[in-house]
């Protein structure tokens, strides 16, 4: 681990998010189930961004998020993923340079879907419904998957979106052998409470298999148990040989590591927008990790920037992320 010139590496789908308030009635209208993640076809994209006032349009994706929350806290972070040579990857890319992260993002040609993007709309209590056209990012192979990269890694962060195309699957398992020959650590985010509905099995597979650290929500976790009760959920990740990092929204978030579980009240804010929420709660909390601070440390570390991305539009923070830590006493 002493050796390795990279903090963490991310893989995951790289989306462009576009994002719009809507109402709680367009969302029945549009017959779309609020909080969840929808794929679409670029006809079906096309129709309902007609249908909006777009208010941002910035990089997105869950790793990636993820990825450019570390390197916005000055970790040398990458990313591996897939774009089309067209506007949108250019866009992508651009975000990526800027941050100075290092990428291996696969250009494909002009008979291949263009580069993913995903519509999101929050409603007036935050919350936000994926619609996402995969495009190209779908198409992600295990020849795409850089070993060098992994191999200088000293964490490996795996996005659960992946686990819904299988060539992308078998890209992520490629990437894990990687990660376990180089030693690298492997850090896994559950995504989506319906992804992991689909992929149970897979998820629980990798996780026995090494994954030493777990992300997910109230929800996705209670479905990987297959129970109603965020409580017995909790006590079933003592179970698990990795550390579960789970988040709770307004409640804060639970880090359960063998017999100890932590309990990190939330941080008071007036919510905006909830995007990216998760996915700079894994920033924050990965940080902290890299750092070698107490799991209760890693934990508020997320809370705090998980909290500053949801007052304001987009997955990108706007603010500098470690005057903010600073300014908490981290």
């Amino acid at each position: 681990m002493k050796n390795k010139e990279i903090r963490v590496t991310g893989i995951g789908n790289a989306i462009v998010d576009v994002i719009a308030g809507v109402s709680e009635e367009f969302l029945t209208e549009c017959n779309l189930h609020k909080g969840s993640m929808q794929l679409i076809c670029e006809e079906e994209s096309a129709n309902l961004h007609s249908r909006l006032t777009v208010k941002k349009t910035i990089s997105g994706g869950s790793a990636a998020n993820t990825i450019a929350g570390l390197a916005a806290l000055k970790n040398k972070v990458a990313f591996i993923g897939k774009v089309k040579n067209d506007r949108l990857g250019e866009v992508f890319e651009s975000e990526l340079k800027k941050l100075e992260i290092i990428y291996t993002t696969k250009k494909a040609g002009s008979n291949f879907p263009s580069t993913a993007s995903c519509i999101v709309l929050t409603t007036p209590d935050a919350q936000r419904t994926l619609n996402t056209c995969i495009g190209v990012a779908g198409m992600l192979m295990p020849e795409d998957i850089d070993e060098k990269l992994i191999e200088q890694s000293e964490i490996l962060y795996i996005e659960g979106y992946l686990f819904y195309q299988d060539c992308a699957y078998e890209a992520v398992k490629k990437a894990v052998s990687y990660a376990v020959c180089y030693n690298s650590s492997i850090a896994l985010t559950l995504s989506d409470i319906f992804c992991v509905e689909m992929h149970r099995d897979k998820f629980i597979d990798l996780i026995n298999l090494k994954t030493d650290i777990l992300f997910a929500n109230e929800d996705e976790i209670k479905m990987l148990f297959k129970t109603s009760d965020f409580n017995k959920a909790a006590k079933l990740c003592s179970d698990l040989n990795t550390i579960c990092a789970l988040t709770r929204g307004s409640k804060g978030s639970v880090i359960v590591n063998g017999d100890k579980i932590i309990e990190i009240e939330a941080e008071k804010v007036a919510i905006l927008d909830s995007t990216g929420a998760g996915d700079m709660y894994a920033a924050g909390f990965l940080n902290g990790f890299l750092q070698k601070k107490d799991l209760h440390t890693c934990g508020k570390m997320g809370n705090i920037v998980a909290a500053e991305i949801v007052q304001q539009y987009g997955a990108r923070s706007e603010k500098d992320l470690l005057e903010l830590l600073a300014s908490k006493g981290l």
